[in-house]
């Protein structure tokens, strides 16, 4: 009986292993290098109603930069991130502007989400998926910066540490990594 059983546990104890230093090797990798890469895709012009139903759109500032942040309250990657962005956006005060989209959500939800998390910027509803189709963000989370001109600069789709970044120096973090690779 001991020996048909120790077949199968080394088939586990190798998967295991192999699972753990795969994931050890994404660890490394992703401390290495920014999730933020250079990109010049679309950045469409949207009006979408906050939880309250009030309008917003992206108004150009040639004095800030704009990360459009599309996120679900299901997702425990976005989840997480949520705090960091609060942080970033205290410690950027108006050179940054951060405007979340809530994907395809029930309002009730994004609501309920709202209270425990109490962001300092404003949180909009994609109700129907259209503005995240237009950015072609079909990961979650995805984020986009965005120059005072509203031009694409840099995406991540992925979460983001967002706390290792200098607000001032967030645009140039896209050169950086782009000259690395």
């Amino acid at each position: 009986m001991m020996y048909r059983f120790a077949p199968a546990c080394r088939g586990a104890l190798v998967t295991f292993l192999f699972l753990a230093l795969r994931a050890f090797g994404d660890a490394t990798a992703h401390a290495e290098s920014s999730p933020l890469k250079i990109w010049n895709g679309p950045a469409p012009t949207f009006t979408l109603a906050d939880s309250h139903g009030a309008p917003h759109s992206l108004p150009a500032d040639p004095g800030a930069i704009t990360i459009v942040h599309f996120f679900a309250t299901w997702c425990e990657p976005c989840r997480e991130e949520f705090p960091a962005l609060s942080r970033l956006a205290r410690r950027a005060g108006p050179t940054v502007r951060i405007v979340a989209i809530s994907v395809a959500e029930p309002d009730l939800r994004v609501r309920r989400f709202l209270k425990s998390f109490a962001p300092e910027f404003p949180v909009l509803l994609d109700r129907d998926r259209s503005t995240a189709r237009a950015w072609n963000a079909s990961v979650l989370p995805t984020s986009f910066v965005l120059d005072g001109r509203l031009k694409p600069r840099l995406a991540a789709e992925t979460s983001v540490g967002w706390d290792t970044f200098e607000p001032q120096n967030l645009l140039e973090t896209g050169n950086k990594s782009a000259s690395a690779q």
